[in-house]
């Protein structure tokens, strides 16, 4: 014999390498989360929703986030009579959800948390800047999810005029839209409150001829 088989140790070394590589390779995968698709283009949304043509894109801006629900006696409907319909009063109230506002954190390209969406249409900058908006137009394009929504800018304010992330925002469109929605309409406490989960894409838009908020390189390009 001139010498000795191979230690099973040694047999095993070039497999346990590949495993080890192949793990590590699974796991580099699990930890890059994939990429959102593409916002729907604004040519494809429903025409009350489109941008004006004096307007351009500034910025695309995704949330994860809840929508709030208080529990109020509302006035049914014409046909909501209380012999024909379950939990309408003798008066022709019913308690309802009734919503209050998005309060969730905004989001952008480079998956930097850069403000905040409150009550009331508040689009809040951490730079101290944000924009107020009236709703425009909304459209239900998906059953379960909040609507499709275009605001105009009703109040801007910035640290100091023109700086500011939302300095010289004119529109805000809220498209693909992802639950937000109670899941039954009806509600039994007065008073109560409700947070329903949602997710939505905002996408911002300025003035043609504004010139663009000076942002950070991990930030949207103009």
């Amino acid at each position: 014999m001139t010498g000795f088989p191979p230690r099973p140790a040694q047999l095993l070394r070039p497999s346990m390498t590949c495993l080890v590589a192949g793990c590590l390779l699974a796991l580099a995968g699990c930890a890059t989360p994939p990429k959102p698709p593409p916002p729907t283009a604004d040519e494809s949304l429903p025409v009350a929703l489109r941008a004006n043509q004096d307007e351009v894109l500034q910025e695309v801006i995704t949330t994860h986030g809840d929508e709030t629900y208080i529990c109020r006696r509302i006035k049914a409907g014409p046909v909501a009579l209380p012999d024909t319909i379950p939990g309408v009063a003798r008066d022709g109230t019913q308690l309802l959800w009734d919503p209050l506002g998005s309060e969730a954190t905004l989001v952008d390209a480079a998956g930097q948390s850069v403000g905040t969406v409150a009550p009331g249409r508040y689009f809040l900058s951490y730079d101290g800047s944000y924009v107020i908006g009236n709703v425009a137009a909304e459209s239900q394009v998906g059953a379960n999810a909040l609507t499709w929504a275009r605001y105009t800018a009703r109040f801007v304010a910035a640290p100091r005029p023109g700086e500011g992330r939302f300095a010289d925002v004119s529109s805000i469109q809220r498209i693909d839209t992802t639950g937000g929605v109670p899941p039954q309409p009806s509600c039994e406490l007065e008073g109560a409150h409700l947070l329903v989960p949602y997710g939505a894409t905002y996408m911002f838009y300025r003035a043609k001829g504004r010139a663009p908020v000076a942002l950070s390189a991990n930030q949207a390009t103009q």
